[in-house]
Protein backbone atom coordinates (compact mmCIF):
# COMPACT_ATOMS: atom_id res chain seq x y z
CA UNK A 1 0.00 0.00 0.00
CA UNK A 2 1.26 3.71 -1.19
CA UNK A 3 1.00 6.07 2.29
CA UNK A 4 1.11 9.69 1.07
CA UNK A 5 2.50 12.55 3.03
CA UNK A 6 0.77 16.00 2.97
CA UNK A 7 1.47 18.82 1.38
CA UNK A 8 3.04 20.69 4.88
CA UNK A 9 5.81 18.85 5.19
CA UNK A 10 9.42 19.26 3.76
CA UNK A 11 11.55 17.34 2.88
CA UNK A 12 15.38 17.38 3.43
CA UNK A 13 19.14 16.35 4.77
CA UNK A 14 21.15 17.90 8.10
CA UNK A 15 24.75 18.31 7.90
CA UNK A 16 26.61 20.25 10.58
CA UNK A 17 29.31 22.85 10.62
CA UNK A 18 31.95 21.20 12.11
CA UNK A 19 31.46 17.78 10.80
CA UNK A 20 31.44 18.86 7.33
CA UNK A 21 32.92 22.01 6.18
CA UNK A 22 36.62 21.77 6.54
CA UNK A 23 38.88 24.56 5.86
CA UNK A 24 39.66 25.13 9.44
CA UNK A 25 42.57 27.56 8.65
CA UNK A 26 41.17 29.38 5.91
CA UNK A 27 38.76 32.33 5.50
CA UNK A 28 39.42 33.69 9.18
CA UNK A 29 38.26 31.21 10.62
CA UNK A 30 38.84 31.14 14.51
CA UNK A 31 39.36 28.18 16.60
CA UNK A 32 36.67 26.14 18.76
CA UNK A 33 36.80 23.77 21.78
CA UNK A 34 36.77 21.18 19.07
CA UNK A 35 39.60 22.35 17.20
CA UNK A 36 42.10 22.46 20.08
CA UNK A 37 40.94 19.66 22.30
CA UNK A 38 39.98 17.00 20.11
CA UNK A 39 42.64 14.55 18.09
CA UNK A 40 45.29 16.88 18.77
CA UNK A 41 48.40 16.50 21.73
CA UNK A 42 49.12 19.65 24.10
CA UNK A 43 51.47 20.88 20.99
CA UNK A 44 48.68 21.00 18.63
CA UNK A 45 50.13 18.09 16.55
CA UNK A 46 47.22 15.68 14.90
CA UNK A 47 47.49 12.29 17.30
CA UNK A 48 43.78 11.09 15.96
CA UNK A 49 40.86 11.69 13.58
CA UNK A 50 40.01 15.89 13.36
CA UNK A 51 37.81 17.85 11.16
CA UNK A 52 39.91 20.05 9.52
CA UNK A 53 39.24 19.06 6.19
CA UNK A 54 35.84 16.59 7.09
CA UNK A 55 33.99 16.44 3.53
CA UNK A 56 35.50 19.94 2.65
CA UNK A 57 31.92 21.50 1.90
CA UNK A 58 33.32 25.19 2.43
CA UNK A 59 35.08 24.88 -0.99
CA UNK A 60 32.64 22.43 -2.50
CA UNK A 61 29.18 23.89 -1.65
CA UNK A 62 28.18 24.65 -4.95
CA UNK A 63 28.34 21.41 -6.59
CA UNK A 64 27.18 19.77 -2.51
CA UNK A 65 23.72 22.02 -3.30
CA UNK A 66 23.78 20.91 -7.31
CA UNK A 67 23.64 17.24 -5.71
CA UNK A 68 20.67 18.18 -3.09
CA UNK A 69 18.67 19.68 -6.03
CA UNK A 70 19.33 16.44 -8.13
CA UNK A 71 17.98 14.43 -4.88
CA UNK A 72 14.96 16.21 -4.80
CA UNK A 73 15.58 18.09 -0.87
CA UNK A 74 13.20 20.50 -0.61
CA UNK A 75 15.05 21.92 2.91
CA UNK A 76 18.67 21.65 3.79
CA UNK A 77 19.43 22.09 7.80
CA UNK A 78 22.91 22.96 8.57
CA UNK A 79 24.99 24.83 10.70
CA UNK A 80 26.79 28.60 10.55
CA UNK A 81 30.32 28.11 12.91
CA UNK A 82 30.23 30.90 15.21
CA UNK A 83 34.14 30.92 14.63
CA UNK A 84 33.86 31.73 11.21
CA UNK A 85 31.30 34.88 12.47
CA UNK A 86 33.54 35.96 15.34
CA UNK A 87 37.01 33.89 15.19
CA UNK A 88 37.14 35.09 18.76
CA UNK A 89 33.36 34.15 19.39
CA UNK A 90 32.88 37.98 19.92
CA UNK A 91 34.25 41.61 19.28
CA UNK A 92 35.33 42.20 15.28
CA UNK A 93 33.63 40.67 12.19
CA UNK A 94 34.95 38.39 9.75
CA UNK A 95 33.15 39.32 6.75
CA UNK A 96 35.29 36.50 4.88
CA UNK A 97 32.65 33.93 6.96
CA UNK A 98 29.71 36.11 6.37
CA UNK A 99 30.14 35.82 3.11
CA UNK A 100 30.92 32.01 2.78
CA UNK A 101 27.34 32.11 4.17
CA UNK A 102 25.68 34.35 2.52
CA UNK A 103 27.06 32.47 -0.47
CA UNK A 104 25.70 29.06 0.65
CA UNK A 105 22.55 30.61 0.85
CA UNK A 106 21.70 32.48 -2.08
CA UNK A 107 22.83 29.09 -3.99
CA UNK A 108 20.08 27.03 -2.05
CA UNK A 109 17.73 29.63 -3.05
CA UNK A 110 18.39 29.64 -6.43
CA UNK A 111 18.06 26.14 -6.78
CA UNK A 112 15.35 26.57 -5.03
CA UNK A 113 16.17 24.38 -1.25
CA UNK A 114 14.77 26.32 1.64
CA UNK A 115 17.31 27.58 4.12
CA UNK A 116 17.13 25.95 7.97
CA UNK A 117 20.11 27.40 10.00
CA UNK A 118 21.17 25.88 13.31
CA UNK A 119 22.53 28.71 14.86
CA UNK A 120 24.75 26.72 17.54
CA UNK A 121 25.14 23.02 17.03
CA UNK A 122 28.09 22.30 19.79
CA UNK A 123 31.10 23.73 18.34
CA UNK A 124 31.99 26.45 20.74
CA UNK A 125 34.44 29.07 20.81
CA UNK A 126 37.56 27.79 22.00
CA UNK A 127 38.46 31.12 23.64
CA UNK A 128 35.23 31.13 25.89
CA UNK A 129 35.56 27.39 26.06
CA UNK A 130 38.75 27.92 27.98
CA UNK A 131 37.32 30.22 30.20
CA UNK A 132 34.27 28.26 31.38
CA UNK A 133 31.45 27.75 28.18
CA UNK A 134 28.40 27.01 29.41
CA UNK A 135 28.75 26.72 33.14
CA UNK A 136 29.02 30.30 33.00
CA UNK A 137 26.08 32.66 32.94
CA UNK A 138 27.63 34.80 30.59
CA UNK A 139 27.79 32.30 28.00
CA UNK A 140 23.65 33.34 27.23
CA UNK A 141 24.29 36.80 26.59
CA UNK A 142 27.17 36.02 24.27
CA UNK A 143 25.41 33.83 22.86
CA UNK A 144 22.10 35.96 22.26
CA UNK A 145 24.63 38.61 20.74
CA UNK A 146 25.74 36.45 18.16
CA UNK A 147 22.10 34.90 17.43
CA UNK A 148 21.06 38.33 16.61
CA UNK A 149 23.89 39.44 14.43
CA UNK A 150 22.40 36.24 12.36
CA UNK A 151 19.23 37.02 12.79
CA UNK A 152 20.01 40.44 11.11
CA UNK A 153 22.60 39.44 8.49
CA UNK A 154 21.01 36.28 6.89
CA UNK A 155 17.34 36.72 8.56
CA UNK A 156 16.50 38.55 5.21
CA UNK A 157 16.26 34.99 3.26
CA UNK A 158 16.49 32.16 6.26
CA UNK A 159 13.26 32.02 7.58
CA UNK A 160 14.18 28.50 9.79
CA UNK A 161 16.16 28.45 12.98
CA UNK A 162 16.75 26.67 15.50
CA UNK A 163 18.48 27.99 18.59
CA UNK A 164 20.45 24.91 20.26
CA UNK A 165 21.26 21.23 18.63
CA UNK A 166 21.01 18.34 21.44
CA UNK A 167 21.57 20.84 24.61
CA UNK A 168 21.06 17.69 26.45
CA UNK A 169 25.12 16.42 25.24
CA UNK A 170 26.76 19.28 25.54
CA UNK A 171 25.13 20.03 29.45
CA UNK A 172 25.63 16.10 30.31
CA UNK A 173 28.09 14.04 28.21
CA UNK A 174 31.13 15.42 29.78
CA UNK A 175 32.78 14.52 33.29
CA UNK A 176 32.25 17.87 34.92
CA UNK A 177 30.20 17.62 39.19
CA UNK A 178 26.56 17.27 38.57
CA UNK A 179 25.79 21.08 39.78
CA UNK A 180 27.94 21.77 36.69
CA UNK A 181 26.09 20.01 34.24
CA UNK A 182 22.81 21.46 35.71
CA UNK A 183 24.02 24.65 35.11
CA UNK A 184 25.55 24.20 31.35
CA UNK A 185 21.50 23.01 30.55
CA UNK A 186 19.69 25.82 32.75
CA UNK A 187 21.97 28.52 30.62
CA UNK A 188 21.64 26.89 27.50
CA UNK A 189 17.68 26.80 28.39
CA UNK A 190 17.77 30.80 29.42
CA UNK A 191 19.77 31.58 26.06
CA UNK A 192 17.37 29.72 24.41
CA UNK A 193 14.31 31.65 25.34
CA UNK A 194 16.05 35.10 25.10
CA UNK A 195 17.51 33.64 21.42
CA UNK A 196 13.66 33.48 20.48
CA UNK A 197 12.99 36.79 21.95
CA UNK A 198 15.49 38.32 19.98
CA UNK A 199 14.60 37.20 16.77
CA UNK A 200 10.31 38.40 17.12
CA UNK A 201 12.16 41.87 18.26
CA UNK A 202 14.55 41.55 14.77
CA UNK A 203 13.42 43.57 11.95
CA UNK A 204 13.55 39.80 10.00
CA UNK A 205 11.46 38.30 12.74
CA UNK A 206 8.87 36.99 10.65
CA UNK A 207 9.63 33.29 10.27
CA UNK A 208 9.96 30.21 12.67
CA UNK A 209 12.05 29.23 15.64
CA UNK A 210 12.52 26.40 17.87
CA UNK A 211 14.96 24.56 19.55
CA UNK A 212 16.31 20.61 18.67
CA UNK A 213 16.07 18.40 21.56
CA UNK A 214 17.73 14.29 21.50
CA UNK A 215 14.95 12.42 22.18
CA UNK A 216 14.29 8.81 23.21
CA UNK A 217 11.06 6.87 24.32
CA UNK A 218 11.60 4.90 26.90
CA UNK A 219 9.21 1.88 27.78
CA UNK A 220 10.04 -0.68 30.94
CA UNK A 221 11.31 -3.98 30.40
CA UNK A 222 8.38 -5.67 32.14
CA UNK A 223 4.90 -4.45 34.01
CA UNK A 224 6.74 -5.08 37.60
CA UNK A 225 5.64 -0.97 38.85
CA UNK A 226 9.76 -0.74 39.81
CA UNK A 227 10.41 -1.05 35.58
CA UNK A 228 8.28 1.19 34.89
CA UNK A 229 9.21 3.76 37.38
CA UNK A 230 13.20 2.97 36.22
CA UNK A 231 11.70 4.06 32.46
CA UNK A 232 9.83 6.81 34.19
CA UNK A 233 13.52 8.32 35.95
CA UNK A 234 15.47 7.81 32.70
CA UNK A 235 12.75 9.57 30.44
CA UNK A 236 12.82 12.69 32.99
CA UNK A 237 16.45 12.97 32.73
CA UNK A 238 16.93 12.67 29.25
CA UNK A 239 13.89 13.55 27.63
CA UNK A 240 11.48 15.82 30.17
CA UNK A 241 14.35 17.91 31.86
CA UNK A 242 14.26 19.95 28.50
CA UNK A 243 10.93 19.40 27.39
CA UNK A 244 9.28 20.98 30.39
CA UNK A 245 10.87 24.09 30.50
CA UNK A 246 11.09 24.79 26.44
CA UNK A 247 7.11 23.56 26.60
CA UNK A 248 5.65 24.38 29.83
CA UNK A 249 8.10 26.76 31.49
CA UNK A 250 8.97 24.82 34.45
CA UNK A 251 11.47 21.86 35.33
CA UNK A 252 9.82 18.19 36.00
CA UNK A 253 8.86 18.32 39.52
CA UNK A 254 10.06 14.17 40.27
CA UNK A 255 13.83 15.37 38.10
CA UNK A 256 13.74 18.34 40.77
CA UNK A 257 13.79 16.56 43.79
CA UNK A 258 16.13 13.52 42.85
CA UNK A 259 18.55 15.61 41.79
CA UNK A 260 18.32 17.54 45.15
CA UNK A 261 18.58 14.37 46.85
CA UNK A 262 21.85 14.33 45.08
CA UNK A 263 22.94 18.13 46.82
CA UNK A 264 22.49 19.21 43.24
CA UNK A 265 19.61 21.83 41.09
CA UNK A 266 19.79 23.81 38.54
CA UNK A 267 20.95 27.70 39.54
CA UNK A 268 17.61 29.83 38.49
CA UNK A 269 17.83 33.38 38.52
CA UNK A 270 15.37 35.65 39.20
CA UNK A 271 13.13 35.70 35.95
CA UNK A 272 14.38 32.78 34.30
CA UNK A 273 11.44 30.64 34.24
CA UNK A 274 9.23 33.29 32.77
CA UNK A 275 11.74 34.01 29.86
CA UNK A 276 10.75 30.18 29.11
CA UNK A 277 6.86 31.19 29.45
CA UNK A 278 7.31 33.96 28.09
CA UNK A 279 8.94 33.19 24.55
CA UNK A 280 7.72 29.79 23.50
CA UNK A 281 8.99 28.30 20.54
CA UNK A 282 7.28 27.98 17.01
CA UNK A 283 7.86 24.14 16.52
CA UNK A 284 9.96 21.50 18.55
CA UNK A 285 12.61 19.62 16.79
CA UNK A 286 13.52 16.42 17.55
CA UNK A 287 16.02 14.26 16.81
CA UNK A 288 15.29 10.92 17.09
CA UNK A 289 17.05 7.58 16.54
CA UNK A 290 16.17 4.70 18.68
CA UNK A 291 14.48 3.90 22.05
CA UNK A 292 15.38 3.00 25.42
CA UNK A 293 14.11 -0.11 27.91
CA UNK A 294 14.83 0.27 30.94
CA UNK A 295 14.78 -2.43 33.97
CA UNK A 296 15.28 -1.46 37.79
CA UNK A 297 18.38 -1.53 39.23
CA UNK A 298 19.05 -1.08 43.25
CA UNK A 299 22.82 -0.57 42.09
CA UNK A 300 22.17 2.78 40.52
CA UNK A 301 22.01 5.49 43.00
CA UNK A 302 20.49 8.18 40.53
CA UNK A 303 17.61 6.77 38.38
CA UNK A 304 17.73 3.03 39.24
CA UNK A 305 17.85 1.69 35.87
CA UNK A 306 19.91 0.18 33.53
CA UNK A 307 19.70 -0.88 30.13
CA UNK A 308 17.52 -3.68 29.37
CA UNK A 309 17.26 -3.66 25.41
CA UNK A 310 16.81 -6.98 23.89
CA UNK A 311 19.62 -8.96 23.21
CA UNK A 312 18.36 -10.51 19.96
CA UNK A 313 18.08 -6.40 18.58
CA UNK A 314 19.02 -5.44 15.43
CA UNK A 315 21.25 -2.43 16.27
CA UNK A 316 23.01 0.08 14.06
CA UNK A 317 27.22 0.44 14.22
CA UNK A 318 26.29 2.74 17.03
CA UNK A 319 24.77 0.47 18.80
CA UNK A 320 21.53 1.81 18.77
CA UNK A 321 18.16 -0.61 18.37
CA UNK A 322 16.61 0.03 14.88
CA UNK A 323 13.16 -0.35 16.26
CA UNK A 324 10.86 2.30 13.96
CA UNK A 325 7.57 1.82 16.06
CA UNK A 326 9.25 3.71 18.72
CA UNK A 327 9.17 7.11 16.54
CA UNK A 328 5.58 6.45 16.02
CA UNK A 329 5.08 6.43 20.30
CA UNK A 330 6.93 8.87 20.77
CA UNK A 331 5.21 11.45 18.55
CA UNK A 332 1.86 10.09 20.02
CA UNK A 333 2.43 10.78 23.36
CA UNK A 334 4.33 14.23 22.56
CA UNK A 335 1.02 15.30 21.09
CA UNK A 336 -0.85 13.70 23.91
CA UNK A 337 1.26 16.30 26.69
CA UNK A 338 1.35 18.66 24.68
CA UNK A 339 -1.49 18.84 22.30
CA UNK A 340 -0.86 21.26 19.18
CA UNK A 341 2.22 21.10 19.44
CA UNK A 342 4.59 21.33 16.01
CA UNK A 343 7.06 19.34 15.35
CA UNK A 344 9.76 18.74 12.64
CA UNK A 345 12.01 15.94 12.68
CA UNK A 346 15.54 17.12 12.20
CA UNK A 347 17.77 13.92 12.33
CA UNK A 348 16.70 10.68 11.67
CA UNK A 349 19.06 8.25 10.28
CA UNK A 350 21.46 5.29 10.52
CA UNK A 351 25.01 4.23 10.77
CA UNK A 352 25.87 1.32 8.70
CA UNK A 353 29.09 -0.29 7.75
CA UNK A 354 28.57 0.25 3.80
CA UNK A 355 30.64 -2.96 2.86
CA UNK A 356 28.16 -3.73 -0.20
CA UNK A 357 29.18 -2.00 -3.37
CA UNK A 358 27.85 -2.76 -6.79
CA UNK A 359 29.24 -1.23 -9.72
CA UNK A 360 30.22 1.60 -7.29
CA UNK A 361 26.87 2.02 -5.91
CA UNK A 362 26.71 1.06 -1.89
CA UNK A 363 24.09 -1.04 -1.72
CA UNK A 364 23.04 0.08 1.61
CA UNK A 365 19.94 -1.92 2.02
CA UNK A 366 19.95 -1.83 6.12
CA UNK A 367 20.07 1.83 5.96
CA UNK A 368 16.87 2.21 3.40
CA UNK A 369 14.86 -0.09 5.65
CA UNK A 370 15.71 1.98 8.56
CA UNK A 371 14.73 4.86 6.81
CA UNK A 372 11.57 3.20 5.52
CA UNK A 373 10.38 1.83 8.97
CA UNK A 374 10.81 5.28 9.92
CA UNK A 375 8.70 7.29 7.66
CA UNK A 376 6.16 4.39 7.92
CA UNK A 377 6.02 5.32 11.55
CA UNK A 378 5.92 8.99 10.97
CA UNK A 379 3.09 8.71 8.36
CA UNK A 380 0.75 7.00 10.44
CA UNK A 381 1.42 9.35 13.24
CA UNK A 382 0.25 12.40 11.09
CA UNK A 383 -2.65 10.50 10.06
CA UNK A 384 -2.97 10.00 13.84
CA UNK A 385 -3.28 14.01 14.22
CA UNK A 386 0.65 14.43 15.12
CA UNK A 387 1.15 18.64 13.22
CA UNK A 388 4.80 17.50 11.49
CA UNK A 389 5.98 20.11 8.98
CA UNK A 390 9.59 18.76 8.12
CA UNK A 391 11.69 15.69 8.23
CA UNK A 392 15.72 15.80 7.80
CA UNK A 393 17.56 12.39 7.07
CA UNK A 394 20.55 12.45 9.15
CA UNK A 395 22.80 12.84 7.31
CA UNK A 396 23.22 14.23 4.01
CA UNK A 397 26.84 13.09 3.76
CA UNK A 398 29.33 10.81 5.44
CA UNK A 399 31.49 12.87 7.74
CA UNK A 400 33.32 13.75 10.97
CA UNK A 401 31.14 11.60 13.51
CA UNK A 402 32.59 13.43 16.70
CA UNK A 403 35.99 11.22 16.95
CA UNK A 404 35.24 9.20 13.48
CA UNK A 405 34.93 8.93 10.12
CA UNK A 406 34.15 5.10 10.49
CA UNK A 407 30.69 5.77 11.84
CA UNK A 408 28.61 6.42 8.19
CA UNK A 409 25.43 8.24 8.71
CA UNK A 410 25.14 9.58 4.97
CA UNK A 411 22.72 8.97 2.25
CA UNK A 412 25.56 10.19 0.19
CA UNK A 413 28.96 8.04 0.19
CA UNK A 414 32.17 10.35 0.45
CA UNK A 415 35.63 8.85 -0.17
CA UNK A 416 37.66 10.83 2.37
CA UNK A 417 40.75 9.68 -0.02
CA UNK A 418 39.48 11.74 -3.04
CA UNK A 419 36.77 13.37 -1.66
CA UNK A 420 34.29 12.00 -4.19
CA UNK A 421 30.56 12.37 -3.73
CA UNK A 422 28.63 8.77 -4.65
CA UNK A 423 24.71 8.81 -3.72
CA UNK A 424 24.04 5.78 -2.10
CA UNK A 425 21.15 3.35 -2.79
CA UNK A 426 19.31 4.86 0.55
CA UNK A 427 19.67 8.08 -0.90
CA UNK A 428 18.28 7.28 -4.77
CA UNK A 429 15.37 5.57 -2.38
CA UNK A 430 15.11 8.68 -0.27
CA UNK A 431 14.75 10.71 -3.46
CA UNK A 432 11.78 8.98 -4.93
CA UNK A 433 9.74 9.04 -1.95
CA UNK A 434 10.32 12.88 -2.14
CA UNK A 435 9.54 13.10 -5.53
CA UNK A 436 6.26 10.72 -4.98
CA UNK A 437 5.68 12.39 -1.79
CA UNK A 438 5.07 8.74 -0.41
CA UNK A 439 6.50 5.37 0.45
CA UNK A 440 5.04 1.94 0.03
CA UNK A 441 4.66 0.04 2.99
Amino acid sequence: MFRSFPARIRFGASTSAYQIEGAFAEGGRGRTAWDVERGRNADGNIVGPVGDVACDHYHRFRSDVRLMKELGLETYRFSISWVRIFPEGEGKVNEEGVAFYDALIDELLAAGIVPAVTIWHGDLPYAFAKNGGWAERAMIFRYVAYATFLFERFGDRVKTWYTHNEPWCESFLNDGPLPRQLAIAHHLLVAHALAVQAYRRSPHGDGKIGIVLNLARQYPASPDPRDVEAARNVDGFLNRWFLDPVLRGRYPADMIERYARLGAKPPVAEGDMALLSDHPSDFLGINVYSRGVQAYDPDDPFLNSRDACPEDAVRTEMGWEVRPESLYDLLVDLEARFPGLSVQITENGAAFKDENVVDGIVRDDDRLAYYKGNLLALERAIRHGVDVTAYYAWSLFDNFEWGSYEMKFGIVKVDFATLERSVKKSGRWYADVIRRRGVEE
